[in-house]
């Protein structure tokens, strides 16, 4: 038995050493260095998608094509999403709508993903996210001409609210022609914000200033596609910032405010000043 073995291992040797068996070694080599290259590539898309899939639902299909796509659309994303967008000459109207916000406390929030894009930590109570809901509801409760409340165009699902056709609640001369709002948001529904059951995050549109108000004062992110164009097509207003859940009450009304500024930007309408909030 022992001379077999040693007669196997001379065979292996003379065929590694063997100038005239290439085919031989590289018979032996390439399925060693296949495996060495596609089992961490497994163990890293498999735990990527694992992370998507943890994310919730979203924009896209919580499948292994939906992930792939996700992972394409990451080519395409914005460098810094605390960098405000340029404040073009075309935007309009073209002063922001907030003048000042509290900066907002502590670290910020870690945030992953594209479509779902969502807060990892620093969420909210269900307490908490009760009563931002319910402002939003509120708010629609208190314009019903203006408002209404839906599955977010943008998402697919969750509560979002909407502006009706409102350029003619603009002040006069200030409304864009050929337009149903001032700054259509997906697909022109009028969609103002959309709020995320899972981490009490939302997602809205705002002028360029009002980004950079936002961002300056801690109280979110770009997205990191907004403003992107893909094949042509800009999937997401250059405006578009995910908004932290509120950790305390207090915070809830700031995050109200900047629901009104998207309002503001989308119709032209400012909600705090429409005598149907009282």
């Amino acid at each position: 038995m022992a001379a077999v073995l040693n007669h196997s291992a001379e065979n292996f040797i003379d065929i590694l050493i063997s100038p005239t068996s290439p085919s031989k070694l590289n018979y032996l080599l390439y399925p060693g260095l296949l495996i060495a290259v596609l089992l961490p590539a497994y163990h890293f898309v498999l735990k990527d998608f694992r992370a998507f899939m943890a994310l919730g639902p979203g924009g896209t299909p919580k499948t292994f094509p939906g992930y792939l796509r996700v992972s394409y659309l990451r080519l395409f994303t914005i460098s810094d999403p605390f960098q405000p967008p340029p404040l073009a000459e075309t935007v309009f109207p073209t002063n922001g709508y907030l003048r000042q916000l509290p900066q907002r406390p502590g670290p910020r929030p870690t945030v992953a993903g594209i479509a779902p894009h969502r807060q990892l930590n620093q969420k909210c109570t269900p307490e908490l996210h009760h009563v931002l809901r319910g402002g939003l509801h509120k708010l629609a409760a208190a314009c019903p001409s203006l408002i209404r409340k839906g599955s977010s165009c943008f998402e697919k699902h969750g509560l979002a609210l909407f502006l009706y056709a409102c350029t003619q609640s603009a002040p006069p001369g200030e409304a864009h022609p050929g337009l149903s709002h001032l700054n259509p948001t997906c697909q022109d529904t009028g969609e103002i914000c959309h709020l995320h059951a899972t981490d009490s995050s939302m997602h809205l549109t705002l002028h360029p200033l009002d980004v950079s108000l936002v961002l300056s004062t801690g109280w979110g992110e770009r997205h990191p596609l907004a403003g992107k164009y893909i094949h042509g097509k800009k999937l997401l207003p250059s405006g578009f910032v995910m908004v932290y859940a509120p950790r305390q009450e207090s915070e809830v009304e700031t995050v109200m405010e900047i629901v009104k500024a998207g309002a503001w930007w989308v119709g032209g309408v400012d909600l705090a000043k429409t005598d149907r909030l009282g």
